[in-house]
């Protein structure tokens, strides 16, 4: 297991018992004191990543547009290279009338252009991957801006995050699973909001 989600669970864990060990002291000491008005009751639930990629219509519309300029950055790569590949096989058809000089000339060119499309490959490349990092920088704002909101009225003392691909969670009773309103809740944001934002 890689020794970062290692520590990270450890973290979760000893921060969950320091949680439950500051809960339980401070609920002996205000039945001590005779205070009946203090509660610490630890809410806790969680949100399904999985279910919000599924269902959140934000998401999805996202997640379609990226792949749509994704396909069409190959497309035009792809259509670029090809390009230049019939230039060389149109060069080649001339056969033993190509002197030195043009097949030196034209290796020259071919390699140039080679080169100049690989480097807009990685560029294009890096600015698709540098899109995707602030569309999920986007989705994390706006869910956890609406996790804000929506727990002003629910008073969870915590929210936590599950995914297959991510799991810290060991153990969880699917009745604190609170996806579904918080998926129904995005969506309605999402709809309320002015188109193109």
């Amino acid at each position: 297991m890689n020794q970062k989600v290692v520590n990270i669970i450890f973290a979760l864990g000893i921060i969950v018992l320091l949680v439950l060990n500051f809960t339980k002291k401070t609920t002996s000491t205000n039945a001590s004191l005779g205070n009946s008005e203090v509660s610490t009751s630890l809410k806790v639930a969680y949100v399904d990543l999985d279910s919000i990629q599924e269902k959140y219509v934000y998401y999805q519309e996202k997640m379609l547009e990226f792949d749509k300029k994704k396909e069409a950055a190959d497309r035009d790569l792809n259509a670029a290279f090809q390009k230049i590949d019939n230039e060389r096989l149109a060069f080649l058809k001339k056969g033993q009338s190509i002197t030195q000089a043009e097949a030196e000339n034209f290796q020259q060119m071919y390699q140039g252009k080679l080169q100049n499309l690989d480097q807009q490959k990685k560029v294009l490349e890096n600015n698709i991957a540098e899109e995707g990092m602030k569309t999920m920088d986007e989705l994390k704002k706006r869910m956890n801006d609406f996790i804000v909101e929506f727990n002003k009225q629910k008073q969870y003392s915590y929210i936590f995050s599950h995914s297959s691909a991510i799991n810290f969670l060991f153990y969880k009773d699917t009745t604190y699973n609170i996806t579904n309103e918080v998926v129904e809740g995005l969506n309605q944001a999402y709809k309320k909001q002015p188109q193109g934002k």
